[in-house]
């Protein structure tokens, strides 16, 4: 079963805003995400959030797990 990749990542110099990291995770959700995956974060010296992954599980399999 193949794994998809989706990630968002802030501009240069830039943080990602709260309708930003809304938008992945709709965008998650649509791609088959079922609420249980690792997600993997890139955050700056200051704390700030500059990118955002996760590995969504493709195929006939992962889509009627999720129903």
């Amino acid at each position: 079963m193949a794994t998809r990749k989706i990630e968002l990542t802030a501009g240069k110099r830039e943080s990602l805003t709260l309708d930003q990291l809304a938008a992945f995770i709709d965008d998650a959700r649509r791609s088959g995400a079922s609420g249980d995956e690792a997600v993997a974060a890139t955050v700056t010296f200051g704390g700030k959030l500059r990118g955002v992954s996760i590995g969504v599980k493709q195929g006939p399999a992962a889509r009627s797990e999720t129903g």
